[in-house]
C-alpha cells in the first residue's frame, strides 16, 4: 500500500462547485468526504446527528470502536473482565492513552463523563437515556435526581481501572459503549471552559485517532488531523480527513468528478445515472424517516387524522420515483437489519406492517376526522440542507391534497438546527424527522416513545406501551423470548397510533474513489471510524 501521496496544491483552491478545498502540507495523505450539514458542538452530550457523532468519536475515543467490518474492537480499553452474573464489568484503560494536552486519559475521566450524563439537565440531557439503557446500578434514582451522582454504579478503582455495576444483564452493553456519549471528558478542562466547552476546536481535549484542526460554526469544511500521540497511531493510514459540506447532490457529484472529494452521497436521479459506475455502491441505510406529529396540538391530537395521513402516502412510489436511492418503505417504527432473534427472524418482519397505501381507508378516516376536529390545514417543515427532503415533502403534499379532499398542506424548509430546536420546544405541527439507532436493539428506537423520554418530541404517550416497555427492560431482561414479544407489542402500539408516522428506511447510495476503502455507514451508533479508512 502506498501510504503517502503528494498534495496537489499547497493552498486551498475554490472548485467549480463553490466550496473551499483545504490546504495540505506536502507528503500528506488526505481523504475528503462530502457531508450535507456541519456539526453543532463538540460536547459529547450536545452533538447528536450522525456527522457530529462521527467527529466526536474519532477525536474523543471511548472504550470501544467499530471496525470497517462492523465488529467491536478495543479502543482506549486495553482489556476487561465480566462477572459470572454478567452484571459487573471491569475495564482496564491503556497506559499509553493520552489527551492532546499530554496528560494521561484515566478511569476518572470516564467516571466523570458518565456521571455528568446521568445528571444532565435541559439541552444536555438528550443522551441521559443511554444510562438507563445500560441499566447502570442506581440509574433510576440518579437520573431522576433522587440520588447523587456518586450513587451511580461507576467507579474509578484507580487511574487505569473502571468498574461498572449493572442492575441486570444488558446483552448490547459493549455496543452501547462505542457511541459518542460514552466518550471520556477531562473534568478540569470542562471546568476551565464552562459554558464554552465544545463551542470551538480549542475548547475541548482530544484522545482519538484524530484531532480537530479546522471547524468554524457556519463554515463548510471540517478538517481532522492524525493525532501523533494516539495509542494506535502507527496503524492509522490517512493523515487528514476533510469533511466538506455540499448539500446539493449535483454540486457534490461535480466536486467528485473534479477530484475535490473522494466520497459523495447520491440521491434522486443521480442514483440511476451512476448505478453502473464501478465506484457506485448502494446498501440499506441506518435511518428511518418519519412524519413526527405534535400530538398535543388541536387537531393533530386526533388519531383518525394522523392515520388518514399515514394511509394516504404511497411509500413505494416515494422510494422508487422520488428518492430512487435504495430507500425502502417503512411500515413500523424500527429499521430492518437492526436486530434478529436467536432464530434469525428480523424484528421488522416479526412486527406488524401498518399503513400500506390505501386511499379508500385514508378517505374514510379523513371523513371521521372532519367530524371530530376543525383542522383543515396542516404544516410540515423539513431541513433546507437536504434536497431529497424538499422532494419528499412536495410528494407528501401532493399525495395528501389529492386524496384528502379539503385538506391544505403547507410545506416549508428551515435550517436543521432550527428544526431540532422547534421539536425540543414542541413548537411545531409536523416535522420530517429521522431516527437512527445508537445500538443494536429495538429499544434504540422504541425508547424515544416512552412517555417521559426527553426525545419524545411528539409527546405521544400510552400507559400500555410504557408498561410493556418497562417490563422488557427490567423483569424480562434475561428472558429473550418474553422480552422480544413485549418489544414487538411496543412497536405495534407505537406504529398504529401514528404519533410518529414511518415513511421509509434510507438507502445509502454513494460514489467512492477506487483507491479509498473503509468509509462505512454502520447501521448503529457511529457511522464510521476513520482510523480504518485507507487510501492507496
Amino acid at each position: 500500500m502506498n501510504r503517502r501521496v503528494m498534495a496537489v496544491t499547497a493552498a486551498a483552491v475554490m472548485s467549480m462547485s463553490g466550496f473551499a478545498v483545504p490546504a495540505m502540507a506536502d507528503e500528506e495523505e488526505a481523504v475528503s468526504i462530502q457531508i450535507s450539514a456541519s456539526i453543532m458542538s463538540m460536547d459529547p452530550l450536545i452533538g447528536g446527528d450522525s456527522t457530529n457523532v462521527a467527529v466526536i468519536s474519532n477525536t474523543m475515543e471511548g472504550l470501544f470502536v467499530v471496525d470497517a467490518d462492523g465488529q467491536i474492537q478495543n479502543g482506549l480499553c486495553d482489556s476487561y473482565e465480566v462477572s459470572d452474573d454478567q452484571k459487573t464489568y471491569t475495564f482496564h484503560i491503556r497506559d499509553n492513552a493520552k489527551w492532546s494536552d499530554g496528560t494521561p486519559v484515566t478511569a476518572q475521566d470516564f467516571e466523570y463523563a458518565w456521571k455528568r450524563n446521568a445528571t444532565a439537565q435541559g439541552d444536555y440531557s438528550k443522551f441521559t437515556y443511554q444510562i438507563e439503557m445500560a441499566a447502570i446500578k442506581n440509574y433510576e434514582a440518579v437520573t431522576s435526581g433522587e440520588a447523587d451522582a456518586d450513587e451511580l454504579g461507576v467507579t474509578a478503582v484507580d487511574d487505569n481501572t473502571l468498574q461498572v455495576e449493572l442492575e441486570y444483564p444488558v446483552p448490547f452493553f459493549l455496543n452501547l459503549l462505542t457511541f459518542s456519549p460514552w466518550a471520556p471528558v477531562k473534568e478540569s478542562k470542562l471546568t476551565e471552559e464552562g459554558d464554552q466547552f465544545g463551542v470551538d476546536k480549542d475548547s475541548v481535549l482530544y484522545c482519538g485517532a484524530y484531532t480537530l484542526d479546522q471547524w468554524d460554526v457556519g463554515g463548510n469544511t471540517i478538517v481532522l488531523k492524525k493525532n501523533p500521540d494516539y495509542w494506535d497511531a502507527e496503524n492509522v493510514d490517512v493523515d487528514e480527513i476533510d469533511l466538506v459540506v455540499i448539500s446539493d447532490t449535483q454540486q457534490a457529484v461535480m466536486a467528485y468528478q473534479n477530484g475535490d472529494v473522494d466520497n459523495v452521497t447520491l440521491t434522486g436521479d443521480m442514483v440511476s445515472m451512476y448505478q453502473d459506475d464501478p465506484e457506485f455502491s448502494n446498501v440499506l441505510g441506518s435511518f428511518n424517516y418519519y412524519l413526527m406529529v405534535n400530538t398535543t396540538k388541536d387537531g393533530y391530537d386526533n388519531k383518525d387524522l394522523r392515520q388518514a395521513i399515514a394511509y394516504a402516502i404511497d411509500r413505494e412510489s416515494l422510494c422508487t420515483n422520488v428518492l430512487n436511492d435504495g430507500s425502502t418503505p417503512a411500515y413500523n417504527m424500527v429499521m430492518k437489519g437492526l436486530v434478529s432473534n436467536s432464530d434469525g427472524e428480523d424484528f421488522v418482519d416479526a412486527s406488524g406492517q401498518y399503513f400500506q397505501y390505501d386511499t379508500e381507508k385514508a378517505k374514510e378516516l379523513w371523513a371521521k376526522a372532519q367530524e371530530e376536529t376543525d383542522l383543515r390545514e396542516i404544516n410540515i417543515i423539513y431541513d433546507e440542507e437536504k434536497d431529497f427532503a424538499a422532494n419528499t415533502a412536495a410528494f407528501i403534499q401532493s399525495q395528501l391534497e389529492s386524496t384528502l379532499d379539503g385538506l391544505t398542506v403547507n410545506i416549508s424548509s428551515t435550517p436543521k438546527k432550527n428544526r431540532i430546536q422547534l421539536a425540543q420546544d414542541h413548537d411545531y405541527d409536523i416535522e420530517l424527522w429521522a431516527w437512527g439507532p445508537d445500538y443494536a436493539d429495538p429499544t434504540a428506537i422504541l425508547a424515544m416513545f416512552e412517555s417521559d423520554h426527553p426525545s419524545n418530541y411528539s409527546l405521544w404517550s400510552s400507559d400500555e406501551f410504557d408498561k410493556l416497555y418497562n417490563e422488557a427492560n427490567t423483569t424480562l431482561a434475561g428472558d429473550e423470548t418474553a422480552r422480544w414479544d413485549n418489544l414487538i407489542k411496543c412497536n405495534d402500539i407505537c406504529t398504529e397510533n401514528a404519533g410518529c408516522i414511518p415513511l421509509f428506511q434510507t438507502g445509502s447510495a454513494t460514489l467512492t474513489k477506487s483507491n479509498v476503502t473503509g468509509i462505512t455507514e454502520h447501521n448503529t451508533g457511529v457511522p464510521c471510524y476513520y482510523k480504518f479508512v485507507e487510501k492507496d
